[in-house]
């Protein structure tokens, strides 16, 4: 008797077993169901590198100053002077430039062709250089501009630099830098009461100079009338 409840107590023992087992499988083909395709591993794959992205690693970094004046007056000319290098740093190339305003720095990437533009809504924008020029290793790059400002007040220049990478066998530029300049234009009194009276002659001789001349015209001929 004790045997055959042995064997009936080891049959329950099994199947509760064998049914917990069951549950324990059953949840996790559930956990896979419920997963989101495709999914798997958290971290996202590292993107491979385009053309771009090995132009822009196999560029060298240059040093470049340039000057920028911070008040000039509205009949003045001045010229921005910039200049690049692969070989010097960026304080020797301060040293270097010649033209007035605070001297500025940085270190940027450069590419075998380089274009420099600036630009400004308040600034007439003579460009005395090529603004995209081929770049020594050895020698320095120049760029130069003659700014003439339009109007009095505080005005902004910016200045952008752009490497030409070489993409898909097209010649593609790609901004590396931008600088902003606040430049004050002031006028003299002087120069206010000669442009006031160059843009509003027209109604100055009407109001004061014809007048002027019939009150002349009248007195002379009260004068004559008296001899």
């Amino acid at each position: 008797m004790k045997k055959k409840w042995k064997i009936i107590l080891g049959v329950i023992v099994s199947i509760v077993v064998l049914f917990f087992i069951l549950v324990f499988l059953s949840f996790f083909m559930m956990s896979d169901s419920m997963a989101p395709p495709h999914a798997t591993s958290p971290y996202p794959k590292p993107i491979p590198p385009n053309s771009v992205d090995r132009s822009l690693d196999k560029m060298e970094f240059g040093s470049i100053a340039f000057n920028a004046p911070s008040n000039i007056n509205i009949n003045d000319s001045p010229q921005i002077q910039l200049l690049l290098s692969l070989a010097e740093t960026v304080e020797k190339l301060k040293q270097s430039i010649v033209e007035e305003g605070e001297k500025i720095g940085a270190s940027i990437r450069v590419s075998d062709r380089m274009e420099a533009r600036l630009t400004g809504y308040m600034f007439k924008i003579t460009a005395i250089t090529p603004e995209i020029q081929a770049v020594s290793k050895s020698q320095e790059t120049e760029w130069r501009w003659e700014i003439h400002p339009k109007k009095e007040g505080k005005h902004s220049l910016h200045l952008t630099l752009t490497a030409l990478l070489e993409v898909d066998g097209h010649s593609t530029p790609r901004a590396i830098r931008t600088f902003d300049k606040k430049i004050e234009v002031t006028v003299t009194k002087t120069q206010k009461f000669i442009n006031f009276f160059k843009n509003n002659w027209q109604w100055l001789w009407a109001a004061i100079l014809v007048p002027f001349v019939g009150w002349l015209w009248k007195r002379k001929k009260a004068a004559n009338k008296a001899n």
